[in-house]
């Protein structure tokens, strides 16, 4: 029975006319008529170019962060988990992501991996921060940076961005794949971060209490306003 699901059925789908009066897209400021009405696109409430901008960032309207912006929070993050590594839930937590790296196989090519599925990705993604020797202490940091740096950039509340936040974080960790040519000459490639990949990883993260209950301690709090405090 057909799914529905396949490539073409969901191309035919996106350049059918809508049911729907000709709409503008729901970003602010943005004229573009969204997908469905341009015919470029299954959205009913976003143009081609904001879908394209949700995929890559998390949101429509929220650029990811720079490094500029991350790096106070990120320094917070590490004092943070130095002063209480010997804490037992964070030894767990550590030891739980220890686990995620190793269990992650044997990494592919950049070029291999291209056209995997979204679980293969993943699995590639985490097998390429192992055997680049990153460690759990490492990811449980990028997870702190981004909830502590979303406390207080914003958007608060918004699970979607923080999830690729974290997994575009976690992609810069491991290098890529270094290509020898004779005529391109050397370049490295690194895996396409597709929005589902994305989210696939972070959700692989462990979903322990402790990630919310070190954002929210008062410590964790005072180290984070402290950096975040203007400049008198």
């Amino acid at each position: 029975m057909d799914s529905g699901k396949s490539p073409h059925d969901i191309e035919y789908r996106a350049a059918a006319p809508s049911d729907l009066s000709p709409r503008r897209c729901a970003a602010w400021g943005c004229n573009n008529l969204t997908q469905r009405s341009a015919r470029n696109g299954l959205s009913e409430t976003l143009c081609k170019r904001h879908v394209e901008f949700r995929r890559r960032h998390g949101t429509h309207w929220r650029r990811s962060y720079t490094m500029a912006e991350l790096r106070p929070f990120q320094a917070g993050s590490r004092r943070w988990l130095k002063a209480h590594r010997g804490d037992h839930d964070l030894v767990q937590v550590v030891a739980a992501l220890d686990g995620l790296l190793a269990g992650s196989g044997t990494p592919r090519t950049a070029q291999d991996a291209r056209w995997a599925g979204t679980e293969e990705k993943v699995r590639n993604a985490l097998a390429r921060l192992h055997h680049a020797g990153k460690s759990g202490e490492q990811l449980l940091l990028i997870t702190l940076t981004i909830k502590a740096a979303q406390s207080a950039l914003g958007p608060r509340a918004h699970q979607e961005f923080q999830y690729v936040q974290i997994a575009k974080m976690t992609h810069r960790l491991a290098s890529g794949t270094h290509i020898r040519s004779s005529l391109w000459g050397d370049r490295l490639a690194m895996p396409e971060e597709g929005r589902e990949e994305l989210r696939a990883l972070a959700d692989r993260f462990p979903n322990v209490e402790i990630m919310e209950a070190v954002r929210s301690s008062v410590g964790f709090r005072h180290e984070i306003r402290t950096l975040h405090r203007p400049a008198g």
